[in-house]
């Protein structure tokens, strides 16, 4: 474009005179559409930021939760390995204290410190303590692993055999109703009946702590029922009476396959309160020579003796709490 052009340009645009302004009203429609956008831009901007904000809160709530979920799985962790179930036979339950949900057991099965047992009415366990202290439970029967050292019986009965006394075994304790109960190498019972807690001796020694009243050592084939007052009865009960079959009854299998028979007839008697008597050199001789074979796999032990010995050259005559073992033939 020239410098003529711009000229005549400049010309025109004076000769037009000054442009009109918008109208009052004009003026006024473009502000309100305008602070109106406005408006609705600081409103979206707020609901952003609200949004962000319960973001943030909800993150803040799941992190919480993650956290609680992690405390309490920290604080309701099972405590140390206590037992192992050896034996169980109809309905035998476990749960975590007092709030879990009953669980049937299975064999080999690990229970934990702070955990609770119970049988139903058919229901019998053999526990295998950590110490090698073998607890068995009767029908009905509830107890608690307290600790280490330490088992409650809330119903029912228990049988606890100690095997071969030692440190370890002699500091397990059984709470009852009652009071305590502390036994040195032992076979014993104890249990709630409705008039207090008896406690009967098979083997060993036991010492009982009532409640109330002063503690009392019971010996091989004293019983005695403590209550609340600390009232108590004192009888006798043999060793071999079967009155003791339910314990032997629930005992853990026996594995006789490749076991001395002298090994044998040593875990029968024991179950069964009997005492083995070899009525010769020879016969005691054949007993510790001669090996077994085959099971015996779910025989209480007097239906055990009645089935191995036979197939042995060895016979034994149950007579006054003894298992007189010969030769056969004799």
């Amino acid at each position: 474009m020239t410098e003529h052009d711009d000229s005549d340009i400049a010309r025109v645009l004076r000769a037009s005179g000054e442009r009109a302004g918008p109208s009052d009203d004009m003026t006024q429609g473009v502000y309100e559409a305008v602070h109106a956008e406005w408006r609705a831009t600081v409103q979206r901007q707020k609901r952003k930021r609200a949004q962000r904000v319960w973001l943030a809160a909800a993150a803040s709530v799941a992190v919480a939760a993650v956290a609680l979920v992690l405390v309490r799985s920290f604080i309701h962790t099972p405590g140390e390995l206590m037992a192992d179930v050896s034996r169980s036979v109809g309905v035998v339950q476990v749960r975590e204290g007092d709030e879990g949900e009953w669980q049937g057991t299975t064999a080999a099965q690990g229970l934990r410190v702070g955990e609770r047992v119970h049988t139903g009415p058919n229901g019998r366990a053999a526990l295998a303590l950590r110490d090698g202290v073998s607890l068995r439970l009767d029908h009905d029967t509830s107890v608690s692993l307290v600790g280490a050292d330490r088992v409650d019986v809330t119903s029912g009965a228990v049988y606890i055999d100690s095997g071969v006394a030692g440190p370890s075994a002699a500091r397990l304790q059984v709470g009852t109703p009652a009071g305590v109960v502390r036994h040195v190498g032992t076979q014993y019972e104890a249990r709630i009946l409705g008039s207090g807690t008896r406690v009967r001796v098979r083997e060993g020694r036991v010492d009982v702590m009532p409640a109330n009243g002063p503690s009392r050592t019971l010996e091989v084939g004293d019983q005695i029922l403590v209550t609340g007052a600390g009232v108590e009865e004192r009888s006798r009960i043999e060793p071999s009476s079967d009155e003791w079959d339910w314990a032997s009854n629930a005992a853990p299998d026996f594995d006789i396959n490749g076991k001395a028979v002298q090994e044998f007839l040593a875990w029968a008697c024991r179950e069964t309160g009997l005492k083995v008597v070899f009525t010769t050199a020879e016969s005691a001789a054949e007993a510790r020579r001669a090996v077994l074979s085959g099971s015996i796999a779910g025989l209480d032990p007097d239906e055990a003796l009645a089935a191995v010995l036979p197939t042995t050259s060895l016979k034994g005559t149950e007579k006054d709490g003894q298992l007189v073992v010969e030769l056969a033939g004799r």
